[in-house]
């Protein structure tokens, strides 16, 4: 445990007390959301402005127990003993007082010295990052609250399939492993930090999660001689141009965590297994950020399909300054940033997620690159996941051709003109849409016309003779541009309709 962690975990009496009356206090994500009209309780964790509009008020009578419990674990106000006793009844206080949750305040009175907070269906403490009297706790090892939209987001593109053993590897407040209880029947978290494995191992045992493990250590070190059903990571992965914080600096460019993460994988995922890690790098002049990670599996990389869903790119010069803005630096920092990117010969950045599954049966891998449309979620995710497995199978090729395709909804085909020999001629087609994915996928002319005779009717196979009796087209062309008009929802075919379909809504 850390030396200086502000909590006590070796006290199990507690920690029931506490959950229970948190538990039936009222004192739920929903309502701080609805409360102060907020989009997230994110808002209410970081000094934005809205703790001295809303928490930082004095202790008044009338106040409900969530907002007042709001007051004491987010805002961190200092109360006497008599409100406190009076509001969290007597044996709760002393209960906080064991697990070090209140101590005394700068003036009479107790506080709470960390953050404690509901977060998607359970409790969570970190630290504090401001007080109303002062700073809170800024170290290297900061343990930041995971309600962060970065961190929301890719709690958010983890499946909830039921499975047997899951890792979340560099875990911070545990609040990944702490959802994955729900699902998993075994669960491992991992974190470098001492102070981060105390925050877990904390929130483990406020939560009753019985089924979870929490380790220290450096990525897979404490887990060796493990594989797993499921691993999630948000690494960091930020330039060494920041703050220096453990929890966001990635090494000398920024990705060699998560290229440690994808080289030391493979034996550590069982066959199906997935790796779901948030990620951010750079495409270069002559290497995508994709292909950089696949490179990284080294001799594995026939063992892995691979699927990067970008949420984000900026040109570097743009992410340079949203960093600048965001750490208050000052402004001659930019030509550092611009360096740095102009060493690495980047010519974008991104950000997003990537899925490694390994795979379950001898097939041909995948790979894919995928940007986020305005409502993809993970259910979109797993969908394609799908697919793209059942397109790597043996016998899907015999299967594609006996389906019967039809267009898909919403959406367009842009055809691009041109003067040849004083006539307007049609040039290129690229077929475009934002669901399930944003995609822009140029086409053969031949494509946009399959497109517009499939109607549900005819079979694929019958689409195929009618192209290759007018042109030269192998059949493996062909099921490749079906299998990526199909993967992008350009076509349908039964039993693989978007999860937002009303085919799919009907099932």
């Amino acid at each position: 445990m850390s030396s200086d962690f502000p909590l006590r975990l070796g006290l199990p009496e507690p920690f029931p007390i506490i959950r229970n009356f948190l538990e039936s206090s009222g004192y739920t994500e929903e309502f701080l959301r609805s409360h102060f009209h907020l989009p997230s309780i994110h808002f209410l964790l970081y000094p934005y402005g809205l703790q001295a509009e809303y928490l930082n008020k004095k202790y008044e009578e009338g106040d409900s127990l969530p907002l007042f419990l709001a007051r004491l674990f987010i805002a961190g106000r200092t109360y006497d003993r008599p409100a406190l006793e009076e509001r969290l009844t007597s044996p709760v206080v002393a209960a906080l007082e064991q697990l070090g949750l209140l101590i005394p305040g700068d003036t009479a009175g107790l506080r709470c010295p960390v953050i404690v907070y509901p977060a998607l269906g359970v409790f969570v403490a970190s630290d504090r990052g401001f007080r109303p009297e002062g700073p809170g706790y800024r170290g290297k090892d900061y343990v930041m609250s995971g309600t962060e939209h970065i961190c929301r987001q890719f709690i958010a593109h983890i499946s909830r399939a039921p499975c047997k053993t899951f890792l979340d590897m560099g875990t911070g407040s545990g609040l990944a492993a702490l959802l994955a209880t729900k699902f998993s029947e075994q669960v491992w978290a991992v974190d470098i930090t001492p102070r981060a494995a105390s925050y877990a191992g904390f929130n483990r045992l406020l939560n009753g999660a019985q089924n979870l493990t929490v380790l220290e250590g450096d990525l897979f070190t404490p887990v060796r001689g493990l594989s797993f059903d499921r691993i999630a990571s948000n690494p960091p992965f930020e330039p060494p141009l920041k703050d220096g914080m453990i929890f966001s600096v990635g090494g000398e460019d920024g990705e060699a965590i998560i290229k440690r993460l994808v080289t030391e994988i493979p034996p550590y995922l069982n066959p199906g297994g997935r790796l779901y890690c948030q990620v951010c790098g750079t495409d270069r002049e002559n290497e995508s950020f994709d292909e950089r990670i696949l490179s990284w599996l080294g001799e594995a990389r026939s063992e892995f399909d691979a699927v990067l869903f970008v949420r984000l790119t900026l040109p570097p010069n743009e992410y340079a300054i949203q960093q600048m803005l965001g750490e208050n630096q000052d402004s001659w920092k930019l030509q550092e940033w611009n360096m740095f990117y102009h060493k690495l010969k980047a010519t974008q950045v991104v950000i997003g997620h990537l899925i490694l599954q390994k795979r379950a049966s001898v097939r041909p891998t995948f790979t894919a690159r995928r940007n986020f449309g305005p409502v993809t979620t993970q259910k979109e995710i797993e969908w394609l996941l799908d697919w793209e497995t059942q397109c790597a199978g043996p016998d899907f090729a015999d299967r594609l051709l006996e389906s019967r395709p039809r267009p898909g909804l919403g959406w367009e085909l842009h055809v691009r003109h041109g003067l040849q020999e004083g006539k307007l001629t049609p040039l290129g087609y690229t077929f475009f849409t934002t669901y399930p994915f944003e995609t822009n996928l140029h086409v053969a002319s031949w494509m946009a016309m399959l497109v517009s005779r499939c109607d549900g009717k005819a079979t694929a196979a019958g689409h195929y003779q009618f192209f290759a009796s007018r042109m030269t087209l192998s059949k493996e062309e062909y099921l490749r541009a079906l299998g990526a008009l199909i993967g992008a929802d350009f076509l349908r075919i039964d039993g693989f309709e978007p999860p937002a379909s009303p085919e799919a809504a009907a099932q």
